[in-house]
């Protein structure tokens, strides 16, 4: 598929356990086809959203096996690989490039944060040397520990020419532009949920957002209207977003990575555990609450779709 096509809707894939730590991989393939068949336009499994760095490496390679496996070359995948260190990195992105990975992301190496920039570079510049895969960087200074600004991008991409994009933790359509300033407008900057329209019109590439994992069906209908050129569906569609993604993200701060749970198990899955650590239920009241806010969402969708069959009567 190749990571040219990693543009729109990068989905972060979810990762459902067992409930004893290990992974679901029925749900795993049920939740990757669901996505697929939504209509996403590209995969990036394992990331923090994902629990790869709560999982172990084998855990990581499997879990991506049956993604590749569901996903059939029909959308890409960006294959999360980031870690502590270079090796497990370099022995995650190898078995990704192995698989049929069509790109590989990592976010900065963590617990030591106190690496220098010069360490930062020459971190990536291994991978990049190591894997000759493209490589997608997730900026995540809460998680890493310490922010990657444009001046260091620019150094990481100098070092590291495979590096084609980053996710913007948090990030907003300004912060989008600042980084294409200082890395060039083919730099590809994925930013929040809430900031997509305009933001696809002002040069973003798209989002990477939990929260659109469930409620996907505003999310791509969002982004096909921008891409049709519907501003005012895109308009209409971009406010049930910013509804979602604002209650998603304010209930989560307060509950934890189990508002999630409660999500997709709102929308069908049958989720035994996530994250993977215990985690206390969520009170009824609270469940009650993303579920409307998951409904309001998806039905923002209805009117698009009978506005386009119309269209074809």
């Amino acid at each position: 598929m190749g990571y040219e096509n990693v543009k729109g809707m990068l989905l972060p894939l979810p990762t459902p356990f067992d409930g004893n730590g290990g992974l679901d991989e029925g749900l795993l393939a049920e939740m990757t086809r669901y996505y697929v068949e939504q209509g996403v336009d590209a995969l990036f499994p394992f990331g923090s959203y994902g629990q790869g760095p709560a999982m172990t490496v084998e855990q990581r390679k499997r879990g991506l096996e049956i993604v590749l496996k569901e996903t059939q070359g029909r959308i890409p995948v960006v294959a999360h690989i980031g870690a502590v260190d270079p090796y497990t990195s370099r022995d995650l992105g190898l078995h990704a490039r192995a698989q049929g990975a069509d790109a590989i992301g990592t976010v900065g190496p963590y617990y030591y944060a106190d690496r220098t920039e010069s360490e930062l570079v020459e971190h990536i510049k291994f991978l990049d040397a190591a894997l000759k895969m493209p490589l997608f960087f997730y900026n995540n200074p809460r998680y890493q520990g310490y922010p990657v600004g444009p001046a260091l991008m620019r150094k990481m991409r100098d070092a590291a020419p495979g590096l084609f994009g980053a996710k913007l933790a948090m990030g907003s359509v300004d912060d989008a532009l600042i980084y294409q300033a200082a890395l060039g407008k083919d730099f590809k900057c994925f930013v929040l949920a809430s900031g997509l329209f305009p933001g696809l019109r002002c040069g973003v590439a798209g989002t990477v957002s939990p929260p659109l994992t469930v409620a996907v069906e505003p999310g791509v209908a969002l982004i096909r209207a921008v891409e049709a050129g519907h501003d005012l569906e895109a308009s209409r569609l971009q406010e049930a977003v910013i509804m979602l993604h604002g209650t998603i993200l304010q209930l989560s701060i307060r509950y934890g990575r189990k508002v999630y749970t409660e999500g997709l198990r709102h929308i069908g899955f049958d989720v035994k555990e996530y994250p993977r650590w215990p985690s206390p239920e969520v009170p009824a009241e609270v469940k009650a609450q993303i579920g409307k806010a998951i409904d309001e969402a998806r039905a923002a969708v209805r009117p698009t779709r009978l506005a386009a069959a119309a269209a074809k009567a």
